[in-house]
This record gives C-alpha cells, sequence and structure tokens, in this order.
C-alpha cells in the first residue's frame, strides 16, 4: 500500500505543495510564519535522495556560500558580541540556501510547478491586494472635502513590505501576460503595481519601481513614453488647484515634491551612510562581526542607534570586511549572470525576464533600505534567485543533452561511412 502511494507521488510534489503554501501566505503578511515552515519543510526534504541532489548539483553557489560564511564567522569571532554574531552568521548560509533550494525543488527539468502555478497565483493576491489599497484610497477622496496625506497599505505587510510585494509580483506579472500575449494587459497591471506603490508612499520602492518598468519596456517605446505622460501629467497636477483632481495632491506631492525627493535621500540617510563608511575605514578588512552595526553606530553618528546601514554594499563592507563584501556580492552577481545567460533560452522566456528585471528592482530599493537583512523581507529576494538558478540548470541541462545528441548522430555517421 505504501508503494503504491508512493509511485502515484510525482517527484517534488510535496515540495510544491508546501511552497504553494509559503508563497501566498507570505504575501498576505504571515512571512514570519511560513519562513519556519520553510525550514521545517526543507529539512524534511533532506530525507529524500533526490532533494539531495539537487542541492549539490550547485556547487559554485555552495562553495560562494561557505566561503562567505567562513569569512563572517571569522569576523564575528573577532568582535565584540561573538556568540551572537556568530549565529548570526551561520543563519545567513541557511537565510539565502534554503530559499533559493526549495524554489529549485519545484522549478527543474522534472518540475516546473513554480512557473505554473506560483507565479500566477502571487499575480492574482497582488491584484487583490491593490484593490484593496485603491478602494480605500477612493474611499477618502469621495467622503473627505480635503485628502489628508496618509500612507496606504495592507494591513497585515505595512508600507515597506506592500511595496516589495509589489516590485515582485509586478515584474511576474508583465512577464506573464507577456508569455500569453497580451502585452497591453501586462502594461495595465504594471501601471496599477506602480500606483499601489506611490499609495504605500514608499519612495525607495517607488524609485525600484520606475526600474523595473523601464528593464521591462526598454524595447517597447509606445508603452514606455505612454508611462512617462501619465505621470507627467500627475505631476501637473501636483503643482496646480486642478478642482477635483487637486484631492490627489498628496498623493502626488510625495512623489514628485523638491521635498519628497530629499526624504528619499534624507539626513538619517546621509548621517548612516557616513556613519557606514567611518566604521569601514577603521574595519576595513574584517568588519565588526554579523550584527554589530548598531552597537558601533552609536560612536559615528553622534550617539545615535541604527539597526542597518540601509545600503547592502556599506552593510556587507561594515559588517564582515572586505572579502565578506567581496563574496557576499559575488553570490549575487551569480544569480545576476545566470539570468543573462539563461532568460532568453528559456521557454517561458517572459516570465524569466520578468522574474530576472524584480530581483534587479529589489537590489535597487536596497540601496537606500535593508530589506535583505529581515528575515520576512529577505526570503523574497531569495525566491527570486532560487527561480533565476532554476531556469538556469534547466536551459544548462537542456543544452548539455542537445549536445549529446548531436555527439551521438555525429558518431553514428561515422560508425556508417566507416
Amino acid at each position: 500500500m505504501w508503494m503504491n502511494l508512493k509511485n502515484k507521488i510525482k517527484e517534488f510534489s510535496i515540495e510544491s505543495i508546501v511552497l504553494l503554501i509559503i508563497v501566498p501566505l507570505s504575501w498576505l503578511g504571515f512571512g514570519k510564519y511560513m519562513s519556519a515552515l520553510l525550514v521545517a519543510g526543507f529539512i524534511f526534504s533532506l530525507f529524500f535522495k533526490n532533494t539531495r541532489e539537487l542541492i549539490l548539483k550547485d556547487r559554485v553557489l555552495i562553495i560562494l556560500l561557505f566561503i562567505f560564511t567562513t569569512n563572517n564567522v571569522i569576523s564575528s569571532l573577532l568582535s565584540i558580541d561573538k556568540l551572537i554574531s556568530t549565529l548570526c552568521s551561520l543563519l545567513w548560509f541557511i537565510l539565502i540556501l534554503i530559499p533559493m533550494s526549495y524554489v529549485r525543488f519545484s522549478l527543474n527539468e522534472k518540475c516546473e510547478f513554480y512557473v505554473k502555478k506560483i507565479v500566477p497565483i502571487s499575480i492574482y493576491i497582488a491584484f487583490i491586494i491593490i484593490l484593496y489599497i485603491i478602494g480605500r484610497f477612493l474611499y477618502t477622496v469621495i467622503t473627505h472635502n480635503a485628502l489628508s496625506h496618509q500612507r496606504y497599505s495592507f494591513y497585515f505587510l505595512g508600507k515597506q513590505s506592500t511595496a516589495l510585494m509589489l516590485i515582485v509580483c509586478g515584474g511576474l506579472g508583465y512577464g506573464w501576460f507577456l508569455q500569453k500575449e497580451k502585452r497591453w494587459y501586462g502594461f495595465f497591471y504594471l501601471l496599477l503595481c506602480n500606483f499601489g506603490i506611490a499609495l504605500a508612499g514608499d519612495q525607495g520602492g517607488f524609485v525600484a519601481f520606475f526600474i523595473l518598468i523601464i528593464i521591462l519596456l526598454r524595447y517597447d517605446y509606445q508603452k514606455l513614453i505612454i508611462f512617462i505622460v501619465i505621470w507627467g501629467i500627475a505631476g501637473y497636477f501636483s503643482m496646480t488647484r486642478a478642482g477635483f483632481f487637486f484631492r490627489f495632491k498628496f498623493l502626488i506631492d510625495s512623489i514628485f515634491t523638491i521635498e519628497a525627493r530629499t526624504r528619499l535621500i534624507n539626513r538619517g540617510h546621509i548621517a548612516v551612510f557616513r556613519a557606514a563608511w567611518e566604521m569601514i575605514k577603521d574595519h576595513w578588512l574584517m568588519g565588526v562581526g554579523t550584527n554589530n552595526f548598531s552597537s558601533f553606530s552609536k560612536q559615528y553618528v553622534n550617539h545615535k542607534w541604527y539597526a542597518f546601514a540601509h545600503n547592502f554594499i556599506l552593510q556587507f563592507w561594515a559588517e564582515n570586511g572586505l572579502f565578506g563584501m567581496i563574496s557576499g556580492l559575488s553570490i549575487i552577481g551569480l544569480v545576476i549572470y545566470r539570468w543573462l545567460k539563461s532568460y532568453k533560452l528559456y521557454r517561458y522566456k517572459y516570465i524569466a525576464y520578468g522574474i530576472g528585471a524584480s530581483y534587479i528592482a529589489l537590489l535597487v530599493a536596497d540601496l537606500t533600505t535593508c530589506s535583505m537583512w529581515d528575515v520576512i523581507y529577505a526570503f523574497q529576494y531569495w525566491f527570486l534567485a532560487g527561480a533565476i538558478s532554476g531556469i538556469y540548470f534547466i536551459v544548462k541541462n537542456g543544452q548539455q543533452v542537445l549536445s549529446d545528441e548531436k555527439q551521438l548522430e555525429k558518431t553514428q555517421n561515422v560508425n556508417l561511412v566507416s
């Protein structure tokens, strides 16, 4: 009976179902609990030979992760808070390896569940949340004589996580609609996501999404011009009292005014950037140790406390030293390299393109934030990275099979001639 049940269960189906639970519930604001479920699911999957083999095939990633983690552990052992810092260094290994590997369980040569099911479900959830945010905004516009300066976001996600969700799902959604040859649907979906980020009031997220749109529309000049014209009109309404549209003034001001642009990189950001750079100059080789930035920041910013450097490059260097920064950026560079090498050759190439564009946009957002250091947000980075790696290996193995077939055919032809 057990053997019959085991034969009916397709390979990687259990992992795909677990991921199907984790991703939607993460978007609905339960990321903290889903991270625990993800770790438990990963440990369970290690008991199966096929999943272990799939993880070990990615030797380059494992080597880079080992170098990165070893460097961070050494710098942590030399820091002021050795125990906590060392444990946080080991956490980095888990934080990157588990989500990347788990996505690959549902996106490989034998299973493409991630692309076929999880991507569209994520898009639908994002669409529902956007409608909820816009509905709240329109209700405020209609029922109030003046529109108060208010940030709108999904209740369970909050401002920053709402923006990150829309960046991820914006790229996925546009690629998904393109794959179905519905370009205008994809464009309108992008506009909705962009409007949702504007309502959330996250300027860093808005700039990152603008970069995402440029990447996605770089060959579609018609839609790119339409997008620029739409926001040009919106900018005009931020400078004039145009009747009903003046009710939107506070929303538009939060994006276009000089005050908003100064808030994007505000005095706090500049202060913490300077503190990080001074910290780097004093500890350039080994860093201050993982999770110790906040302890040292008081020495450099008039006794003020900052948890992170608000820039992932400065954070890598300040906490983990020169080699920690190089190895950390090497992992990110590996993901981008795999995306550039594979997305055009994948059969769902537009979805692959959207995944990579969203990943780059998230990195842009992290030039002024540090979401990569928060477990709730960080999994989203590495889910995308895992999807890119999965696509890369599908393409690579497909090319290897094609090469082997050609070599076999060539050998057979030679034997026939002989």
